[in-house]
C-alpha cells in the first residue's frame, strides 16, 4: 500500500474506534497575545493484536518520520502525536461517532480498504442457521447510506433498518443472503482473525444447509 492508502485505512480505524483531540497553546508577542492550535493527539483503541499491530504499521508508512507512537496494553490503546497526521485525517473527512464520513475522490480499491478496516472494528458477523449476516450499527444514518452506496456499487445488496431502544434510536446495516456475503468475502479483505473465520464458515454453512 502506497501512503494514501495507508492513510485512508488510519482514518477507517479512527472513525470507527478512536479520536483526534487538539490541544491549544497560547502565545505572547510583545503587547499581543494569541492561542493557536499547535498540538494534536491521535488515539485508537482495540482489544485484538491483529488490528493494533495493523493500525500501527499503517502510521508508519503514511508518517515514516513519526517518533511518538505508545502502544497502551492495559488500555488497548495506540496513542501518537502528530499535527500533520491529524490534519491529514480530517481533510479525508469526518471521524466523530455522529458524523463520520466515508472519504471522498478515492478508488475503488482504496473504497474496499476502507471498508474491510472499518468492518473489522465496528462489524459484527453472524453465523446461526438460517441467519447468517453481516452488520455495522452506528448512530450515524447518513454515514451509513454512504456505506450502503458503495457496497450497492459492488453489486453487494444491503439494507439499512432503525432500531428504537427507550428513547433512543440507532441504525444498522446488514448484509444477508449467501450471494452477498460471497462477494463482500471476495472484495474486502479483513484483518479481524475470528469475524474473517466466521465470515468463511458463515458462507459455507450454507452448502451443508441448501
Amino acid at each position: 500500500m502506497n501512503k494514501k492508502d495507508c492513510l485512508i485505512k488510519i482514518h477507517a480505524y479512527i472513525a470507527s474506534d478512536g479520536l483526534i483531540g487538539f490541544w491549544n497553546c497560547k502565545e505572547t508577542r510583545g503587547n499581543s497575545f494569541r492561542v493557536r492550535k499547535r498540538f494534536s493527539r491521535v488515539r485508537f483503541y482495540n482489544q485484538n493484536e491483529e488490528l493494533i499491530n495493523d493500525y500501527i504499521n499503517a502510521v508508519k508508512k503514511a508518517c515514516p518520520h513519526l517518533t511518538y507512537v505508545r502502544y497502551i496494553k492495559r488500555r488497548s490503546e495506540v496513542d501518537l502525536r502528530s499535527q500533520i497526521l491529524a490534519k491529514g485525517l480530517l481533510n479525508l473527512g469526518d471521524i466523530s461517532t455522529r458524523n463520520w464520513e466515508l472519504p471522498q475522490n478515492i478508488n475503488k480499491r482504496q473504497k474496499r480498504i476502507w471498508l474491510g478496516t472499518f468492518v473489522d472494528c465496528d462489524g459484527t458477523i453472524q453465523n446461526r442457521k438460517y441467519d447468517r449476516f453481516i452488520a455495522i450499527d452506528s448512530i450515524n444514518l447518513r454515514g451509513l447510506k454512504e456505506i450502503s452506496k458503495v457496497l450497492e456499487n459492488f453489486n453487494i445488496t444491503n439494507k439499512i433498518y432503525t432500531i428504537k431502544y427507550k428513547d433512543n434510536i440507532s441504525y444498522r446495516l446488514k448484509i444477508f443472503r449467501k450471494e452477498n456475503l460471497i462477494r463482500f468475502n471476495k472484495l474486502i479483505d479483513l484483518k479481524h482473525p475470528i469475524k474473517k473465520k466466521k465470515l468463511v464458515e458463515a458462507i459455507r454453512s450454507y452448502k451443508q444447509n441448501v
